[in-house]
C-alpha cells in the first residue's frame, strides 16, 4: 500500500495517519511461518485469533532513504517485532505512538496488521465497521466493485440467516443481514449467541467470514492463469532452451521446478480443506444440523488467516507469471534461463512435485480444475 503516492494527491487533513512520516511510507504484508507451527493442518488445529504469533501474515513499514526515489533503499519496521513501538517512536516522533488520542496511529497500524492482505475492500469494510472515516481515494477500489462484493457476500449469508432465524419476517432478515456490515448492531451479536457464541466475538467472526467469502471471490478470478501456470510447469515449455549446454545446473533446476510445484500442490491442498470444510458445515446447517456450522464458526478465524495467505500467495504468483511472461507469448524458457538458479546450492527434492496430478480445491473452486 504505497501511501506515499497517494498522500501526494491529498490535503493534509484528508491524510490517513496524523504523524507524517507515517504517510511517506510504504504499508506491506509478508508470510512469517514460524517452526513450531508446521505446516497447513498443524495451523487449521490451532486458533489463529489466540495469539499474535499465531497469524502467518504480518505487516511491515518501509521507509525509503529518498521518497522521490524509493526504490533505491530504505528501511523498514515490522509490527510485531518486539522493539517496534520504541522504532516508530524513533523514527517518525511521539506522536506516532501516541495512544490517548482517539483512533491514534497504533490503532490504525493495529487495524491494519488484523487482516492478512492488503486488499482495498477488506481495509475498507474493517475501518467502516469500526466508524473509522477515511478517505475514499485511500482504498482505490471502483463503486461497481465494492458494490458486487458487498451484494455476493449478502448472498451468500443470507440462506444462513434464514435458517438461523427459522424463517423469519424479512424486516427482521434484513436487520440481520445489515449486521455483517455494523458488527456493533444487537442482532449481530444474537446470532452469534444462537450458535452458542460470546456476543464479544461476533465483530472477529463477521470480519473473518466477510474475508472468508472476499477470498472465494478473488480464487475465482486468479483461477484461469493459476492453472495456465500448473499446466506450464508441468510442460517441457517451462525448461530452458539451453539447458543441454549447462550439465552441472540441469538437475539443480529440475529441482527447482519440482520443488515450485509442491509449493503449489500444498497451498492448492490448504484452499481445498479450509472452502471444503465450509461448505460441508454450510451445507450441513441448511439440512438442519447446525453442529459443524458452528465448529467451522468458533475456528473461523484460523481459516481466514491461512485462506488469506494462500490466496494472496497464489496472487503473487500470477503477477510474478504475467511480469515474466509478457515478452515471451509462447511460454517457452530462452536460452540463459540456466542461470538464474546455477549458483543456488542444491535443494533436496520434496515429496510431491510436478510429475505427479496437482490437487485441486474441490467443488468450491471448480475453476482451477
Amino acid at each position: 500500500m504505497n501511501l506515499l503516492s497517494i498522500t501526494r494527491t491529498l490535503p493534509d487533513t484528508a491524510h490517513l495517519f496524523r504523524t507524517r512520516g507515517l504517510n511517506r511510507a510504504i504499508l506491506f504484508k509478508f508470510p512469517n511461518f514460524d517452526e513450531s507451527q508446521g505446516d497447513g493442518q498443524d495451523f487449521l488445529n490451532g486458533d489463529a485469533g489466540s495469539a499474535p504469533g499465531k497469524r502467518p501474515v504480518e505487516t511491515g513499514i518501509y521507509i525509503p532513504y529518498d521518497e522521490h526515489q524509493w526504490e533505491a533503499g530504505g528501511f523498514a519496521i515490522y509490527l510485531r517485532s518486539r522493539n517496534s513501538t520504541v522504532l516508530l517512536e524513533e523514527h517518525f516522533g511521539s506522536e506516532a505512538v501516541e495512544r490517548t488520542i482517539v483512533h491514534n496511529d497504533l490503532s490504525l497500524l493495529s487495524l491494519i496488521d488484523d487482516i492478512p492482505s492488503l486488499d482495498a475492500f477488506l481495509l475498507k469494510t474493517c475501518f467502516e465497521a469500526r466508524k473509522i472515516r477515511v478517505d475514499g481515494r485511500y482504498w482505490q477500489i471502483a463503486a461497481e466493485e465494492e458494490a458486487q462484493l458487498r451484494r455476493l457476500i449478502s448472498r451468500r449469508v443470507e440462506p444462513i440467516v434464514r435458517k438461523a432465524l427459522c424463517g423469519g419476517h424479512d424486516a427482521t432478515i434484513d436487520r440481520f443481514l445489515n449486521a455483517i456490515w455494523a458488527p456493533d448492531l444487537e442482532e449481530a451479536g444474537q446470532f452469534v449467541a444462537a450458535f452458542g457464541i460470546d456476543h464479544s466475538e461476533a465483530d472477529a467472526i463477521f470480519s473473518a467470514w466477510k474475508g472468508i467469502t472476499f477470498y472465494e471471490y478473488q480464487l475465482r478470478r486468479i483461477a484461469p492463469r493459476v492453472r495456465t501456470i500448473i499446466a506450464w510447469l508441468k510442460s517441457r515449455d517451462c525448461l530452458p532452451a539451453d539447458l543441454k549446454t549447462h550439465r552441472p545446473y540441469d538437475e539443480q533446476l529440475l529441482m527447482h521446478i519440482e520443488r515450485c510445484g509442491a509449493m503449489l500442490n500444498t497451498t492448492l491442498l490448504d484452499i481445498r480443506q479450509i472452502l471444503g470444510e465450509y461448505e460441508r458445515s454450510f451445507n450441513a446447517l441448511l439440512h438442519g444440523h447446525p453442529a459443524p456450522f458452528r465448529e467451522f464458526l468458533r475456528a473461523i478465524r484460523s481459516r481466514y488467516w491461512l485462506l488469506g495467505y494462500c490466496v494472496s500467495a497464489l496472487t503473487s504468483v500470477v503477477h510474478l507469471d504475467n511480469r515474466c511472461m509478457k515478452n515471451t507469448p509462447s511460454g517457452c524458457v530462452p536460452r540463459g534461463g540456466v542461470r538464474a538458479v546455477g549458483k543456488r546450492p542444491a535443494e533436496a527434492p520434496p515429496k510431491a512435485g510436478v510429475g505427479g496430478p496437482l490437487i485441486h480445491s474441490g467443488a468450491v473452486i471448480e475453476d482451477l480444475r
